[in-house]
């Protein structure tokens, strides 16, 4: 009716009211809301010495930070983690676990309070204005539509915090930067690379984009990566890390992702930079990291590719890409089978695609209403 008062600061009531999720938390009045950050650790100290207080020196800081620790030295963890946060005055969590990265994140999640959280990496490096970046997303999201956000991925850490003698692992910053952009080139021009950034797409185009979202430099992603991811509490909490993705949890960012799109959209903040220094570690298991990285994808995939609006058609689609994505993979370790390491990744591979074959025989048996007998599966 012409000439209602709107409740104030509820200018957007109206589209507020239109698809959005119930459970997601909004922010009617613009304030500055809170988050908590999680942090999966493991044998790693002096990855910590560097990325706590980039991220404890932030202008936007957690309320709460949340370590959980595998290492097999616990105290070592302790102590860097007391020594980082020094003088701050948010509360400090650093607790002990059995190791899984995903196992890990759920732990700490337990502990959050605040309505976002963000997961970064324990060599994730926050540049100067990271978090506020981020924040101000959340802050500005009345209605509760953004479901995740996360920062751009920086090509070289801050000046002067990284010492002479400690280097990551891909290199010198401009190498780095043109293979980060060559890289997203091939995915986004051949699909059959990455698989998951045809779903992504189709999962986030489930929600409508808020009008301000170009005049802040946010845009929608296919998925975030792990080491730069955030999320509203309630988007994740629900479900949690998938810890069928045990160990390393490889492509459990992805899934975390798709999970938080059934809530509503996830965006990429392009002014909030996070530096991943990838700090020297061991992988174990070639046999299992080659099993994992081919399993673990189809895994996402098939649990994905089925009942969100604007996936079905594309289900087929996307299994037959994730085929073609296994058949490169085999390919691009051939030259180097004469190293008993890698023969061990290929057979694992391999026997990862023989695992991913008869899961998609189940569901397909499953979802056509056959029976399914135990041995079949």
């Amino acid at each position: 009716m012409l000439g209602t008062a709107k409740p104030p600061g509820n200018e957007l009531f109206t589209l507020c009211s239109e698809g959005v999720a119930d459970t997601l938390f909004r922010n009617p009045g613009l304030s500055q809301i809170s988050f908590d950050a999680v942090i999966a650790t493991r044998d790693r100290p002096d990855a910590l010495a560097l990325s706590v207080p980039a991220l404890l020196g932030q202008s936007r800081r957690p309320s709460k930070l949340i370590v959980i620790d595998a290492s097999d030295n616990h105290a070592a963890v302790r102590r860097t983690v007391e020594r980082a946060a020094k003088g701050w005055n948010g509360e400090v969590i650093v607790e002990h676990s059995p190791p899984g990265l995903t196992r890990q994140r759920n732990r700490g999640l337990a502990h959050v309070d605040a309505p976002v959280v963000f997961f970064p990496d324990d060599d994730s490096i926050f540049l100067e204005g990271a978090s506020a970046e981020i924040m101000s997303v959340y802050d500005r999201d009345d209605c509760g539509r953004i479901a995740g956000v996360c920062a751009a991925e920086a090509a070289s850490p801050p000046d002067g915090l990284l010492p002479n003698a400690c280097t990551s692992v891909r290199g010198n910053s401009a190498l780095r930067r043109g293979t980060l952009l060559l890289r997203r080139w091939l995915e986004r021009r051949f699909y059959v690379l990455k698989p998951a950034l045809l779903l992504g797409r189709t999962l986030n185009a489930g929600s409508r984009l808020p009008e301000w979202l170009a005049e802040m430099d946010v845009v929608p992603v296919e998925y975030m990566t792990g080491f730069r991811m955030t999320f509203r509490t309630d988007a994740i909490r629900p479900t949690g890390f998938d810890e069928a993705l045990g160990a390393y949890g490889l492509e459990e960012d992805v899934d975390a992702s798709f999970t938080a799109m059934r809530a509503g959209l996830v965006v990429g903040a392009r002014r909030a930079r996070v530096y991943h220094h990838r700090w020297p570690n061991k992988r174990g298991d070639p046999y299992a990291l080659g099993r994992m990285e081919v399993l673990n994808r189809a895994h996402v995939l098939l649990k994905h590719a089925r009942g969100a609006p604007g996936t079905e058609p594309l289900r087929d689609a996307i299994w037959r890409r994730h085929l073609g994505f296994t058949v490169l993979k085999l390919l691009s370790l051939l030259p180097w089978l004469h190293r008993s390491e890698t023969r061990m990744r290929f057979a694992g591979a391999y026997r990862g695609h023989l695992m991913a074959v008869q899961i998609k025989k189940y569901q397909t048996m499953r979802d056509s209403g056959h029976t399914v007998s135990a041995r079949s599966a």
